[in-house]
């Protein structure tokens, strides 16, 4: 009988510690879900601004009060746009000159670096690959159109690497024979009129 009772005693004791650790997971559950919740809806009304964005773009240039949608001008086919400008990264690998032709024969030329910030920005979508661009080491790197290279520098480990090349990791020579993947870039035209005529208000 005894026996009886005491183990009753400490049934009824550990009975409400429980239902507090019970209780408290269920708060945490809550919580979590709660924050997950959340970011669900965000990322929903983000996607649904996007998507309203896309088909407010796609309606001014299907009505015919915004005929200047038409006389916008795009990227070609398998090139990037970003700002006023088109750059093509190639998958087959030719010499500095061949690439070069490439890019003259497309009404571009090869890479030719505003900044840090562009140089920035496309090392985002580049790896360790080395990408030719319009730099040649002629009296001191120099772009194809003949102005100097004033923001960076190029590691180099030869005088005989006299062309200029791009990876992830920054500017590189390299001796003008090798055959490496390259970078061609392309004008769209005024900035001035692309922002005025070629963007919607929102």
């Amino acid at each position: 009988m005894i026996d009886n009772s005491v183990y009753s005693i400490l049934e009824l004791s550990s009975a409400p510690q429980d239902q507090n650790d019970q209780r408290q997971k269920q708060k945490a559950f809550f919580s979590r879900s709660s924050l997950f919740c959340y970011v669900a809806i965000a990322f929903g009304l983000l996607n649904g601004v996007l998507v309203s964005l896309i088909i407010s773009q796609w309606i001014l240039c299907q009505s015919s009060k915004h005929s200047t949608c038409a006389s916008c001008p795009s990227c070609p086919d398998l090139w990037m746009r970003y700002g006023d400008h088109c750059y093509y990264f190639s998958l087959e690998e030719k010499d500095w000159n061949s690439s070069l032709e490439f890019c003259l024969a497309k009404d571009s030329h090869l890479l030719m670096l505003k900044d840090n910030q562009e140089m920035n920005l496309l090392k985002n979508f580049l790896n360790k690959s080395f990408y030719w661009i319009g730099l040649r080491n002629s009296s001191g790197w120099r772009w194809e159109d003949g102005s100097a290279l004033n923001f960076s520098r190029v590691l180099s480990n030869s005088l005989v690497q006299k062309c200029g090349a791009m990876n992830e990791d920054g500017l590189q020579a390299s001796s003008c024979e090798v055959l490496l993947r390259w970078l061609c870039k392309k004008s769209l035209g005024n900035g001035l009129y692309l922002i005025h005529h070629c963007i919607p208000n929102i």
